[in-house]
C-alpha cells in the first residue's frame, strides 16, 4: 500500500460518521462470573442464605465487584542480529498474561473477606499449636484451588430490543480465565472519621485467557465442578434427556424465563450451572 494521498483522507459529512463516533464502549457495564466448582474443597462450609441476602456466594461477589479488567497481553521477545547484513530483528519468544485485578465492596457480613481469604489461606495452610511460636505451612496441590473466571463486557442497548441511536443491539464480549488462583489480597485501611465504603483488592493469577466476541446471548462455556471441567451444552443436553422426577431427584430447580421456556439450575454440588433450554 503506498503513502495515503489527499484523496484518502476522509472528508465526507458528519451524518457519515454519526453512528460510529456516537456509540462508544463505556466502562460501567461488565459483568464478573465466578465458576466456583472446587470451593467446597477449599472454601468447606458455604455462608449461609441470611449472610447472603438469599443468594449464592458467587452471585453476591459478581454484584459487589466494583471494579474489574479486560486483560492485557504481552510478548517477551528475542533478538535475532545478522552480522552479515548488520540487521537486528525481534522475534516473539513467550506470551505474557498479566495478574487479573479485582476490586470489591466489603458486605457487612464480611462474605468477600471470608472467602478470599480462605482461598489464599488454602493455598498455603499456616499450621500451629495454640499459643506456640513455632509453626509450619505446606503447599496444596492446584488441581484443588485453581478455577474459572469470567469478565463479560455489554453495553446500554445489549439488553434492548430496539436502540433509538441504531437500529441493531449491541452484542457481548466475554473473557474466560483459566486456573485462576489469588496471589495477592491486598490491606485495607481502617480509621476514625469520615465514613467510607470499605473495598479490598486482589490480584488473580491464571495460565491464560480465551476470547468470545460479539457474540448475542449464551455460549457453550466451561463450567467448573467438583468432579472436573464440563460445558454449559454438555449439561443441557443431560437435562433433555431426564423425565420429571429425574430432574428433581438431581436437585435441580425449574424457574422459567421471559421466553416461555425452562432454565435448569443445578445445586448438586452448591455449583449454579444455568442453562436455558428455550434458546436451541
Amino acid at each position: 500500500m503506498s503513502i495515503p494521498t489527499r484523496g484518502l483522507i476522509f472528508k465526507d459529512s458528519v451524518d457519515k460518521v454519526r453512528d460510529t463516533v456516537a456509540r462508544p464502549s463505556l466502562d460501567t457495564f461488565y459483568e464478573v462470573e465466578f465458576s466456583f466448582g472446587k470451593y467446597q474443597t477449599w472454601l468447606g462450609r458455604e455462608p449461609g442464605l441470611r449472610r447472603t441476602q438469599g443468594s449464592k456466594f458467587q452471585q453476591k461477589m459478581s454484584l459487589l465487584c466494583t471494579q474489574a479488567e479486560l486483560p492485557g497481553t504481552s510478548f517477551i521477545e528475542s533478538s535475532v542480529t545478522g552480522n552479515h547484513q548488520g540487521i537486528t530483528e525481534l522475534f516473539p519468544n513467550l506470551r505474557n498474561f498479566p495478574p487479573l485485578n479485582l476490586s470489591f465492596y466489603v458486605d457487612a457480613d464480611h462474605v468477600i473477606l471470608e472467602v478470599l481469604e480462605t482461598w489464599m489461606t488454602y493455598i498455603n495452610p499456616i499450621a500451629n499449636d495454640r499459643g506456640a511460636n513455632n509453626a509450619y505451612a505446606v503447599f496444596n496441590y492446584p488441581e484443588d484451588y485453581k478455577e474459572r473466571v469470567y469478565v463479560t463486557k455489554f453495553e446500554r442497548d445489549t439488553f434492548i430490543k430496539e436502540s433509538r441511536a441504531a437500529s441493531y443491539q449491541s452484542n457481548m464480549s466475554s473473557y474466560e480465565f483459566i486456573n485462576v488462583w489469588p496471589i495477592n489480597l491486598t490491606s485495607m485501611r481502617v480509621a476514625y472519621g469520615d465514613s467510607n465504603v470499605l473495598r479490598c483488592n486482589i490480584q488473580l493469577a491464571y495460565d491464560r485467557f480465551q476470547t468470545s466476541f460479539n457474540y448475542p446471548d449464551v455460549q457453550r462455556r466451561a463450567i467448573s465442578t467438583a468432579d472436573g471441567v464440563v460445558t454449559s451444552k454438555d449439561i443441557r443436553y443431560d437435562v433433555e434427556k431426564l423425565t420429571n422426577s429425574q430432574r428433581d431427584n438431581r436437585a435441580g430447580t425449574i424457574v422459567n424465563d421471559n421466553k416461555g421456556g425452562e432454565s435448569y439450575i443445578f445445586d448438586s454440588t452448591t455449583q449454579t450451572a444455568i442453562d436455558e433450554l428455550g434458546q436451541k
